[in-house]
């Protein structure tokens, strides 16, 4: 099968791929490390880590199946990867773009309890989350259920010399059909709802803030400004979400909308619009690790000991070897010092005794030592 560019220049199609590859590395490597973090460190065992946890492992996903997929998609008109290939792809990207999303809603509303709540969130098990983590991820995958039986890979023949090529795409349905869902599950459902209540929630955090009076305990002063600054540390994660998925959904939105699809306004937003508008969604997952390095100590002290645990290993032998080697030297030392004392006396018995009786026995222990070498 001849593989068929789409009409891009070439340099263009060179950045896209450095451009990708860049957020590729970065959330590979990020979100791996927040998944290893959180999964180790006994300290990273909070409902707010929970929440993270599932985000970055959506994240990690995304990276390792919906960005390569969309890379290939971008460069060649024609899918590659058969009719499972699309199906898992489809699923794969619906399902871990709506967990991101509904575990935002999720974090808007642990850091309301935290601080709008408190009484209520003393009295929430960190535990409880896992249950909330995992019924997001049911209705997500419920939601991409849709996607999963209805994308396949899709033949079509072009009208100039009937040569056949294939699109993944929703197979026997109508414009009418895919516009409906990509309103009512995509962007209201996934997008729009989800970000109004985050608004509202976030609208009560900055509002009980601003006009609480301070607490007169340091303990509870320190406490409140460690929830007030993660509260603040997942708020720049959402604004980051919002900034880089707004312009996919709007493009996405323009196409259902557009009259003319051959038009050159169309043709430059297909093939140029769209692959940079689903690289800054992307970047979204692979900035998400940056920020939380940046603004929580406890994920700076894990990355830390993730990053130095090869060389505190190589540490740990060569101290356990030093120690050994240390303890060996100091027996073999209290050894040869009972030795010496021993001869020591010895001498000092013979400088006390006969003077005749002293040379035999000098020369006694000189034959002994001879016959020893």
């Amino acid at each position: 099968m001849s593989l068929i560019y789409i009409p891009i220049f070439f340099r263009a199609s060179i950045i896209f791929s450095i451009a990708y590859l860049i957020v590729f590395v970065l959330g590979l490597i990020g979100n791996f490390f927040v998944v290893l973090a959180v999964a180790l460190h006994p300290s990273l065992r909070t409902a707010t880590d929970y929440l993270i946890f599932s985000l970055a492992t959506a994240d990690l996903l995304i990276i390792l199946f919906c960005l390569p997929t969309t890379l290939l998609n971008n460069l060649l008109i024609e899918w590659q990867l058969g009719s499972y290939g699309c199906k898992i792809s489809t699923f794969i990207n619906s399902t871990t773009t709506c967990v991101s999303i509904f575990t935002l809603v999720a974090v808007t509303g642990d850091r309301y309890f935290a601080i709008c709540r408190t009484l209520r969130y003393a009295m929430w098990e960190a535990t409880y989350t896992l249950f909330v983590v995992g019924g997001i991820w049911v209705i997500c995958a419920g939601l991409a259920i849709p996607d999963l039986l209805h994308y396949n890979e899709v033949s079509y023949a072009l009208e100039e010399n009937g040569t056949e090529f294939h699109l993944c795409r929703p197979e026997n349905s109508e414009a009418s059909d895919d516009f409906f869902h990509f309103i009512t599950v995509n962007l209201i459902s996934a997008f729009l709802i989800p970000l109004l209540l985050i608004s509202f929630l976030y609208g009560r955090i900055f509002w009980k803030v601003t006009n609480r009076q301070s607490l007169a305990v340091d303990a509870h002063v320190r406490d409140e400004r460690i929830r007030i600054r993660v509260a603040k540390m997942m708020f720049i994660v959402i604004v980051i979400f919002v900034f880089c998925w707004t312009p996919l959904y709007g493009l996405y939105l323009y196409f259902f909308l557009a009259p003319d699809h051959s038009s050159p306004t169309f043709q430059f937003a297909s093939s140029l619009l769209r692959p940079i508008f689903q690289w800054l969604s992307l970047l979204s997952s692979s900035l998400n690790p940056i920020i939380y390095v940046m603004y929580s100590q406890k994920y700076r002290r894990a990355f830390n000991q993730i990053l130095l645990y090869p060389c505190q290993a190589h540490y740990d032998n060569i101290r356990t070897t030093t120690w050994n080697n240390v303890r060996k030297s100091f027996k073999n030392g209290t050894d040869n010092k009972s030795i010496w004392k021993k001869e020591k006396r010895d001498d000092s018995n013979i400088s006390k005794s006969d003077p005749t009786t002293n040379i035999s026995l000098i020369e006694q222990k000189f034959e002994e030592t001879s016959t020893d070498m």
